[in-house]
């Protein structure tokens, strides 16, 4: 079976996957900025990733656009992994839920333009604003910290999915 990894990542967190997805896999992972649309019918499964953004998988509708019949997608995002983030990522995205995984990546404001750095800090005041904070509003302040959750285990499910 011929596979690709294609990927968008805003700060390396989901190209970290993408890459330890694709090498498990056996594959090649590119950025979708390095691809040709077009190629990818020539590959009997996609795997695309992308970074939640405002409950969005960042450059899916690029790949939906593309009417492939095999694509498994990835999300990588800031919210600790659960079932329920899962559905509802999956639903926003409509994305069929067998074929959609979430995945924890991190926060590196090093790497974010001014725009998204100003989304963030609105962001998290909110949440420090709030009086009765849940585990996972103490989560999210202490990612804006700075921290690289990534875990290459989580992957397992996806590769055995695409075996």
């Amino acid at each position: 079976m011929k596979r690709i990894v294609v990927y968008q990542s805003g700060t390396g967190f989901t190209a970290k996957y993408a890459d330890w997805i694709a090498q498990d896999l056996g594959c090649e992972a590119k950025e979708y900025k390095n691809v040709n649309p077009g190629e990818l019918a020539g590959f009997d499964m996609v795997i695309y990733g992308g970074w939640i953004f405002g409950g969005m998988v960042v450059g899916y509708d690029k790949i939906k656009a593309c009417n492939l019949s095999n694509v498994v997608v990835f999300g990588v995002g800031m919210t600790v992994p659960s079932d329920e983030i899962a559905e509802k990522l999956s639903e926003q995205n409509q994305i069929p839920r067998d074929r959609f995984f979430y995945y924890e990546g991190g926060y590196n404001p090093k790497k974010l333009g001014i725009m998204k750095k100003i989304i963030v800090n609105m962001v998290k005041k909110s949440v420090e604003k709030k009086e009765n904070k849940t585990a996972d509003d103490l989560h999210t302040l202490e990612t804006f910290k700075g921290a690289d959750r990534t875990n290459k285990e989580a992957i397992e499910a996806l590769v055995a999915y695409c075996r």
